[in-house]
Formats: C-alpha cells, sequence, structure tokens
C-alpha cells in the first residue's frame, strides 16, 4: 500500500469518486427499509439516518486514531523476530492529520463515510426487534474500535496488509474494496444481532414452523440497489487509488468488475 504523494488527477479523481459512496449508504438505507413491514419503514429510515450520523462522528472521534493510515504512527510488537503493526497510535479529533488533500487525510474522509456502510449492513438483522439507543451504540462500538482495528490490519499498514514483506506472501493481504473491513465485519456483527436478539415476532407459527415476512415495496429495494451500485463503484475505485496506488485510468475497470459481480449477483 502506497504512501508516495497522489498527482493531481488521481486527487481530482478520489475527491469525485468518494462523492458517491453517500449513495450506497442510501441504497443500503432503502433496501432495508423495503424489505421490512411497512410499520417499520419510518423507523428504519430514522435508524439508517443515526447510524451514519453516529459512526462518522465516533470515527472522527476515536476511530482514525485506531485505524491510521500506511506509514503514520503505530504500535508495533515484535513476533518471530519480525514486526507487526496491531493498531494504529495516531491522536484523537483527526489531531496531526494534514486535511490537506494528500492520501491520508481523502482515506479519512472515505473511511468516515465507509465505517457508516460496515454499520448499515447488520441494521435490518434487528428489524423490529431493537431501539434506537440500543443502535447507536451498537453503531458507536463499531465505529470506534472495532471497524478501525480489522481496518488498520488491511489498510493501515497493519499486519495483515505485511504479510507480503514478513513471509513473502506476494503483496500480503489486499483489500481495496473493503470485502473484509466492510462486507464481512458487517455480516458477522448482523450475525451476532440475529443470534442476540432471535427472531423477529411472527416468524414462526405455533408449531413451529417458519412463516415468510414479504418486504412491503420492492420499488425501495430496486432503487437502492441502483444506488448501492454507484456508490460502491465509488468506494472501489477509490479505495484502489488510496490503498493500492493504481492510476486514475484503471477506474474503468474497477467499474467493469464492479458491475460485473453486482450483475451476476443478481442472475
Amino acid at each position: 500500500m502506497p504512501a508516495s504523494p497522489l498527482s493531481e488527477m488521481a486527487l481530482v479523481f478520489c475527491v469525485f469518486l468518494t462523492l458517491l459512496v453517500p449513495l450506497a449508504a442510501a441504497g443500503l438505507a432503502l433496501i432495508n427499509t423495503g424489505l421490512g413491514r411497512s410499520r417499520s419503514a419510518a423507523h428504519s429510515i430514522m435508524a439508517a439516518l443515526c447510524v451514519i450520523a453516529v459512526a462518522a462522528i465516533v470515527y472522527f472521534i476515536c476511530g482514525f486514531a485506531w485505524q491510521g493510515f500506511i506509514g503514520r504512527p503505530a504500535h508495533i510488537m515484535m513476533v518471530g523476530g519480525k514486526p507487526w503493526s496491531w493498531i494504529a497510535a495516531e491522536p484523537f479529533f483527526f489531531r496531526g492529520l494534514q486535511l490537506d488533500g494528500s492520501a491520508a487525510s481523502l482515506a479519512a474522509w472515505l473511511q468516515m463515510l465507509c465505517v457508516g456502510l460496515a454499520a448499515l449492513i447488520p441494521l435490518g438483522s434487528g428489524a423490529d426487534r431493537w431501539r434506537l439507543g440500543a443502535i447507536c451504540i451498537s453503531t458507536a462500538l463499531l465505529a470506534g474500535f472495532i471497524y478501525p482495528l480489522f481496518a488498520h490490519w488491511v489498510w493501515g499498514g497493519g499486519w495483515l496488509a505485511q504479510l507480503g514483506i514478513n513471509y513473502s506472501l506476494g503483496h500480503g493481504f489486499v483489500d481495496a474494496g473493503g470485502a473484509s473491513s466492510i462486507q464481512v465485519l458487517g455480516g458477522l456483527t448482523a450475525l451476532t444481532i440475529a443470534w442476540i436478539l432471535g427472531p423477529r415476532r411472527g416468524k414462526y407459527s405455533l408449531d413451529g414452523m417458519p412463516t415468510a415476512i414479504p418486504g412491503h415495496n420492492i420499488v425501495y429495494v430496486l432503487f437502492g440497489c441502483l444506488l448501492a451500485l454507484l456508490g460502491w463503484i465509488g468506494l472501489n475505485s477509490s479505495g484502489a487509488i488510496l490503498f493500492t496506488g493504481a492510476e486514475p485510468g484503471r477506474v474503468v475497470l474497477i467499474a467493469v468488475n464492479t458491475t460485473l459481480a453486482a450483475v451476476s449477483m443478481d442472475g
């Protein structure tokens, strides 16, 4: 993961592509709402807004301090005679980070949005069963420590990214689009929440047979999927430039691969 200065073209591309990322958050919010009951629609949208806001604020306060960026201060421990970076050592509130268009500052802005995506993924797993207070507390925990820790391992120069250097395993663990830090972490969080809260009321009949709970608005789901696709194209492209040093011209290839991945799942 490079820490070299960005070219002017790469800077412009990153800013534009990062502006697309909130569309993914809006898309996930619409998908969760459309797949839920109509009586829970207002609560679902309000919860999504709270998740995005809490995640961004908490990440600004302490999240980036634990995640960091390649080449910046971190806590190192020696394992087998090799240095392993396990968590960043940045000041809180973005102090010490120059918001000047550098790769580190753009990565911090991108991650303020990405952590909201990671927190939105498990939101639907607790539909009809948890209140806004519990949602905000769960989001704060995820955005303040859990997500930054995993993101540092992958994007911040942590031990997963250093596998190539320490054990000659190619480029190490490469995850420009956040398949592990966002999707897997969000999915594991959703599984945990569903296990803790249990099934929704009415999910099982008196004899224990599962009952389908259909979504109430398929238009929300379709529109949300389209918005999420645009947002993820921006996320994957911006992440590739910032975390892997991809040239701006590679954005076309990244967009094509992201589109193929999305439509293949639909198929």
